[in-house]
C-alpha cells in the first residue's frame, strides 16, 4: 500500500506542477504588457544648470497648405492660385520643401472638385496629403 500511496503522491505533485504553468505564462504577459504600456515620466530638474547650445536652430520648414474655398477659389500658401497655374506653382515649391501638404476644403466644395486638386497633387509629387476636417463633440 505505501507503494500506492507514493505513486499518488507523486501524480498530484506533477499535476499540480502542471497547472501552475499557464498561470506562469500569463503573470509573464501581464507583467510585460505593463512594463511596455506603462507611463513613462520624464526626469525631474532637481536644480540642474544644463549648458546652453551656441549653435542655432535649423530652420522648421512651413507645412505647404491648400485652400480651396467654396467658390473653388485656390490659395496655396496664402496666394491665390488659378487652376491652370496650379501643376507648375506645385512642383515649384515641391522643390523647396517636403513633398507633405495640408489640404483645408470648405464644406461646400464638390467632392469632384476636390477630387480633380488631389489629383493635381498626386501627379505633382506629394507622398503625403494631410486633408483637414472639423471635429464634432459626440453628446
Amino acid at each position: 500500500m505505501s507503494i500506492f500511496n507514493q505513486a499518488q503522491t507523486q501524480r498530484r505533485k506533477t499535476n499540480s506542477d502542471d497547472n501552475l504553468i499557464p498561470l506562469i505564462n500569463i503573470v509573464f504577459l501581464l507583467l510585460i504588457f505593463f512594463m511596455i504600456a506603462g507611463k513613462i515620466e520624464q526626469i525631474q530638474d532637481a536644480g540642474l544648470t544644463l549648458p546652453e547650445n551656441s549653435q542655432t536652430k535649423p530652420a522648421v520648414a512651413q507645412p505647404i497648405t491648400l485652400q480651396l474655398s467654396k467658390d473653388n477659389e485656390i490659395h496655396l500658401n496664402n496666394e491665390v492660385v488659378n487652376f491652370e497655374e496650379l501643376p507648375n506653382a506645385l512642383t515649384q515649391l515641391l522643390q523647396e520643401h517636403p513633398a507633405n501638404i495640408a489640404v483645408r476644403a470648405d464644406k461646400q466644395v464638390t467632392y469632384q472638385d476636390l477630387d480633380k486638386v488631389l489629383d493635381t497633387l498626386r501627379a505633382a509629387g506629394f507622398s503625403t496629403i494631410n486633408l483637414f476636417t472639423l471635429t464634432t463633440e459626440a453628446s
